[in-house]
């Protein structure tokens, strides 16, 4: 399978997962627990995996003089755009950056870097970009068992058909409801508006990695 083959089967994925699942205001609210205001205004900032673009848009709101966003998502970019005014998103993938070295003051990426088929090389991508002095955030899933086995059936499960997919979905979301509700939690936490349905699509059917 070709590298440009296994892109637009990714593209093609998180075109059917994205949907608004951080409004504006938990994408301020989180941006703004973990950078002061004055490391975003009048600076430069990439959003590195943006989705639909909620947090280029927050960035953009906060201040940020340029704020450009990149994803591997047709249908991500397409709801990006309408977010904010005057947002540079470009299709790519974290490992080859349309921009030139030291480009941008911050950098945020934030439950992509996981997805990277060589996460050392994407990082070392990321850090050419990033100006000296800048700040590079990264949000990524924790190594070990769980992490091991949800890639692990990522591998299987994206390589069924279609309506098995669906059916197979449904199921594991009503399990995991269930095992949810008797272990006394909620079913969505208090930081993120996405559904049980999103985080389950979004993790155990993404295909496998993009070749490098």
């Amino acid at each position: 399978m070709g590298r440009e083959h296994t892109l637009r089967e990714h593209g093609h994925f998180w075109d059917a997962v994205t949907a608004d699942a951080a409004p504006l205001g938990e994408a301020r609210a989180l941006i703004g627990s973990l950078l002061a205001l004055d490391e975003i205004a009048g600076r430069d900032v990439l959003d590195a995996g943006c989705g639909a673009g909620d947090y280029a848009a927050a960035f953009a709101e906060l201040g940020a003089r340029r704020v450009a966003g990149i994803d591997l998502s047709a249908g991500s970019l397409s709801r990006a755009r309408h977010k904010a005014p005057g947002l540079h998103l470009a299709a790519a993938s974290l490992g080859a950056l349309p921009f030139p070295a030291a480009h941008f003051h911050v950098i945020w990426t934030w439950g992509v870097l996981h997805y990277a088929p060589d996460a050392r090389a994407a990082l070392r991508e990321l850090v050419r970009a990033l100006r000296p002095g800048g700040v590079l955030v990264v949000h990524t899933l924790r190594a070990g068992f769980w992490a091991s086995f949800e890639r692990a059936a990522a591998r299987l499960l994206s390589r069924t058909p279609r309506p098995v997919q669906a059916v197979l979905l449904g199921g594991g979301v009503r399990v995991l409801s269930l095992a949810v509700r008797l272990a006394g939690k909620r079913t969505q936490s208090a930081s993120t508006t996405k559904t049980l349905r999103q985080k389950v699509h979004e993790r155990f059917f993404v295909p496998g990695p993009v070749a490098a």
